[in-house]
């Protein structure tokens, strides 16, 4: 039987639930999850309690939009995955019900909106990259090899070590181990 879960969220102790509540319950939630902590907490208990609950025809209800997310981008990605999971959302303020055509439509705005705005991100860090590399600054692993390192592992493999055991005697890293080793089988 598919269920309503509602979700009221304050963001200081001065302030309360009670009106979100309110209208949870008139909206005839089944249960509701409400807690006191910052929208820009990672850690959100009550919100991740409800959404381990959440299965398909589920629907999620919030007085206020804003309340389900701690940011516009994770409001987007709460919403995309209720539609990708058959859950339908609702937020009351807006009289939003996503599981119609004019909801999908906002879901599908929304998402291109996060999409533009990853694309963005990326061009930028790209166009950031290309200038430092113009400037001459290394972006990345540091290229080439720490002679001092790759001396260890040569007398190391030399004394029929295994890489596990090299590793845990030099404390160098597993990947560079591995390919110091295949340098030296070359």
């Amino acid at each position: 039987m598919n269920q309503a879960f509602g979700y009221a969220r304050v963001s200081t102790a001065d302030q309360n639930t009670d009106t979100q509540i309110e209208a949870l319950q008139k909206f005839g939630c089944d249960r509701i999850f409400q807690e006191k902590i910052s929208g820009l907490s990672i850690q959100r208990p009550a919100l991740d309690e409800m959404l381990s609950l959440l299965r398909e025809g589920d629907t999620v209800v919030v007085s206020r939009f804003n309340r389900l997310g701690r940011s516009r981008d994770h409001l987007i990605n709460l919403i995309g995955e209720f539609a990708k999971q058959g859950i339908i959302f609702k937020a009351l303020d807006l009289g939003i019900d996503f599981s119609t055509a004019a909801g999908k439509l906002v879901i599908g705005i929304f998402a291109a909106l996060a999409e533009y705005d990853r694309e963005m991100i990326l061009e930028k860090t790209r166009a950031g990259q290309l200038l430092a590399k113009a400037n001459g600054k290394h972006i990345g692993r540091p290229s080439g090899v720490n002679d001092e390192n790759y001396q260890k592992v040569r007398k190391a493999l030399e004394r029929g070590l295994s890489v596990t055991e090299i590793v845990q005697l030099t404390g160098i890293s597993l990947s560079s181990v591995k390919r110091y080793r295949k340098a030296l089988n070359k």
